[in-house]
């Protein structure tokens, strides 16, 4: 990841598919309002982009066991 990419995640692709993400730099500092540490640069913009659709299927799976 470089910094022009996690500005576009959190700018753009994260509310597009349900995520507000926020950052200093290339550290997430939240993922929908709860306070993480996450250095991205660790990573290739791919394991990156795998490891949010593992957030968004957790949050799928929440909202179909919690509905009534």
């Amino acid at each position: 990841m470089n910094e022009k990419q996690m500005e576009r995640l959190c700018q753009v692709v994260g509310p597009k598919y349900g995520l507000k993400l926020t950052h200093q730099g290339m550290v997430i500092t939240s993922v929908d309002g709860t306070a993480t540490h996450f250095d991205a640069s660790q990573y290739m913009p791919d394991q990156f982009i795998d490891f949010l659709t593992k957030i968004i299927g957790t949050k799928m799976k929440a909202d179909l066991w919690d509905w009534q």
